[in-house]
């Protein structure tokens, strides 16, 4: 079985959770390979057979970052546990998608080095776990 590169699942959970469904991402399990497909692009490096859901379980669908747990949610965490008095702030900058002003405000409160160590941790604990639950081994 080959191994699963963590950083390019992460992409393909939140492209799947960007895509508001239009997007999907399947992983291959004899290769490892992280196949993206939506409206826009199809893989022509690697493309998928005709009917991927056809064989015996040959590739396993990404979930979207929200079901892992690692997209807004992984935010919210942090802020309940570092950031209380911001909390309000943050749901308003999520809801804007405003990442720099997120960022602004972790630099204000001295909190970036924590929020990077936190959101690592946090995201590499989920995706080995939805690896462990696939089968899937895991690499990088």
């Amino acid at each position: 079985m080959a191994a699963v590169n963590l950083d390019e699942l992460e992409h393909a959970a939140l492209v799947v959770d960007d895509g508001e469904g239009r997007a999907t991402a399947l992983v291959a399990r004899a290769t490892g390979m992280i196949h993206l497909l939506n409206d826009d692009y199809m893989d022509e490096e690697a493309p998928l057979p005709a009917d991927p859901d056809a064989g015996d379980g040959d590739y396993v669908a990404v979930p979207p970052a929200s079901t892992l747990g690692i997209g807004d949610q992984l935010v919210f965490r942090f802020a309940a546990t570092h950031l209380a008095g911001d909390q309000a702030t943050i749901r308003d900058l999520v809801r804007a998608e405003d990442t720099d002003g997120f960022e602004r405000l972790l630099d204000e409160r001295g909190a970036t080095e924590s929020w990077q160590r936190f959101r690592t941790e946090e995201t590499q604990t989920a995706l080995r776990r939805w690896c462990d639950e696939h089968g899937l081994r895991v690499s990088g």
